[in-house]
């Protein structure tokens, strides 16, 4: 199965993701339509986030990239490989109501791209819904860096995150949907 291109294909996603009510619901959503993605379209996303990164300094890129790495690779063998071994255990516990705000923010993100790099920006999205929304996992996972040495982390069971509440003018941020806590700085 290869994943389908265009605008069309992002609101349907979308709309197959507002379909779910429940953790559960969407986890199986998520693992039918990252399904459709390929190792090369894996591969596209991870250059994109080279890409993205090119103009960071070297020393902090050189933290921060591996992390990147992990939020995609890790998130993705997660949710494949958990469903289909039926070890994936997601509470049937409704979706929180920013939920459908996430759903709309995704589409509006992804229809406002190059058509060509749409569907990367969606699987970049499916994935992040999964950790945020499936599992209540971070955005980022625990040990992301962050300018002036701040990073992601756990601390008593509790998520916390330096910039969780320093992106609300960044339109497509994670941040507003993310469980972690703002970190005292």
């Amino acid at each position: 199965m290869s994943v389908e291109r265009g605008k069309e294909n992002v609101r349907r996603v979308c709309a197959h993701l507002r379909s779910a009510k429940t953790r559960a619901e969407l986890a199986e959503i998520l693992y039918l339509e990252v399904s459709r993605y390929s190792l090369s379209d894996l591969q596209a996303v991870r250059g994109r986030v080279e890409r993205d990164l090119r103009f960071v300094p070297r020393a902090y890129r050189q933290r921060l990239y591996p992390r990147l790495v992990e939020q995609i690779f890790d998130t993705h063998h997660a949710l494949i490989s958990t469903i289909r071994q039926g070890r994936l255990q997601v509470s049937g516990e409704p979706l929180p109501p920013e939920y459908e705000v996430f759903c709309d923010m995704v589409e509006r993100t992804c229809l406002a791209g190059e058509e060509d790099e749409q569907h990367l920006e969606l699987l970049y999205f499916l994935l992040a819904a999964f950790n945020l929304f499936a599992l209540d996992l971070p955005a980022h996972p625990v040990g992301t860096p962050f300018p002036g040495g701040l990073k992601v982390e756990v601390r008593n069971g509790e998520y916390l995150c330096p910039v969780r509440e320093k992106a609300n003018d960044v339109e497509n941020a994670l941040c507003p949907y993310c469980p972690a806590k703002q970190s005292e700085i």
